[in-house]
């Protein structure tokens, strides 16, 4: 049985992209293959031997306060558990999400624990759209894919250009949308290269344009302009802040 390192496992609003608001099950991977220099999740993707890996906090009622600490790494059995009492009880169909870090680091683990909750969850997939061969492997087990631009303005890091082309090749035909974080720092030439990749698969693949926050924040009249670059080679971008930062919520 594989076992996999979590930091947090706990129910929330999903604060980002066009499922704004939807209440999900987030399950946060630890591990990440990139280092942008904005990330908000920076014990997702430090050292393994530091004391973030050593323990996942889970949450113990929906909405509650109140976690506990269980020792890494979890199993698939152990995240069915915690999951399954996250469940607001009724008629809604409880949502997955998988976020990180990068979830698809973990292929093999998903690949054992997915199949065992895909149907009883809807499966929400986060992830910086770089690691395709992933995807291709757990296409028919996820059901919604918020892929990540990551543009080299705004990382600090090399063009994924070429990895991101070959992702959503890939993901194409899952209910879809890419997601790009936007900083001060942002140049309007990487958001009309993103939109001309998704104008060569999909004009009507919405680009939901995220700005950071704190000392990375974009300027208002700025987000205005890439959302205009954008809307001359797509049909869809919009403007979206994290919500749950607003909101004040985990």
């Amino acid at each position: 049985m594989i076992q996999v390192p979590i930091q947090e496992i706990f129910s929330s609003i999903q604060g980002e992209g066009p499922w704004i608001g939807e209440r999900h099950i987030f399950v946060r991977f630890l591990g990440c293959n990139i280092h942008c220099r904005y990330c908000d999740t920076l014990a997702a993707s430090c050292d393994p031997d530091s004391a973030a890996w050593k323990f996942c906090a889970v949450q113990l009622l929906p909405g509650s306060k109140g976690f506990e600490q269980i020792p890494n790494p979890l199993t698939g059995p152990d995240l069915i558990k915690f999951c399954s009492r996250l469940v607001i009880r009724g008629p809604s169909h409880p949502t997955i999400s998988l976020t990180g870090g990068e979830p698809l680091l973990h292929r093999d683990f998903l690949l054992e624990w997915l199949p065992q909750v895909h149907g009883a969850f809807k499966i929400y997939l986060e992830t910086n759209g770089i690691i395709a061969s992933a995807m291709q492997r757990l296409y028919d087990l996820i059901d919604v894919v918020s892929m990540d631009f990551k543009l080299p303005s705004a990382t600090g890091l090399r063009p994924f250009w070429d990895e991101h082309k070959k992702f959503l090749s890939a993901a194409q035909g899952k209910s879809l949308f890419i997601k790009t974080v936007v900083t001060r720092f942002t140049t309007v030439d990487d958001i009309k290269v993103s939109a001309s990749i998704i104008a060569g698969f999909d004009k009507t693949i919405p680009l939901i344009i995220q700005p950071a926050g704190g000392s990375f924040a974009p300027e208002a009249k700025t987000l205005m302009k890439f959302q205009d670059s954008a809307l001359g080679i797509i049909a869809n971008a919009r403007v979206i802040p994290q919500a749950h930062k607003i909101l004040n919520v985990s």
